[in-house]
């Protein structure tokens, strides 16, 4: 019994991300390995949407859990997996007032020590998308508060941001950063 509740243990703290642990841009990459992708596959594609693309050869998966409401500017993210290739992206996937093109400005602010700051989307390419949901990411994970440029309230559900959180860590897991 004492082994058992022991194996427990270790395999309930081997699953949990160390949050004040940083995102290391070295290890950004877009492959997949078979592994990876048999996870994914097995243990997390049940919590998204499946848009296949046979077209494209992609298949696009979005959070289920996620906020739709186009009433007010959302922002969601998607894994895009290109399974010729091997490679995952993330997608960035405007709603409301975020449908214009970039350059999109989110002012952060951090309570705790008082400071702000702003992220910025210049274009949208698979790097700075990447680039752009990673600091969003971290943001979250740090429960920084966001304003859009003109002083719009952004991420501030609790829905919003968990949609985010999890579409980044599933992805840091697909792609190895993680």
């Amino acid at each position: 019994m004492r082994t058992s509740l022991f194996g427990l243990l270790l395999v309930v703290c081997s699953c949990q991300i160390d949050k004040d642990k940083g995102i290391d841009r070295d290890k950004f990459t877009f492959k997949t390995g078979d592994d990876t992708e048999l996870f994914f596959k097995n243990m997390r594609q049940s919590y998204y949407d499946l848009e296949e693309n046979q077209a494209a050869k992609f298949n696009v998966f979005r959070f289920k859990k996620r906020l739709q409401d186009d009433s007010k500017a959302i922002l969601n993210l998607a894994i895009v997996i290109n399974y010729l290739q091997d490679e995952a992206y993330i997608l960035l996937e405007p709603s409301g007032s975020l449908t214009n093109d970039p350059p999109w400005v989110v002012n952060w602010t951090d309570t705790v020590s008082n400071t702000s700051g702003q992220f910025k989307l210049e274009a949208m390419n698979r790097d700075n998308m990447l680039e752009f949901g990673t600091l969003l990411f971290e943001g979250i994970e740090q429960n920084y508060t966001f304003t859009l440029a003109e002083g719009t309230p952004f991420l501030n559900s609790s829905k919003e941001r968990e949609a985010i959180r999890i579409t980044m860590t599933d992805y840091y897991r697909l792609t190895r950063i993680f």
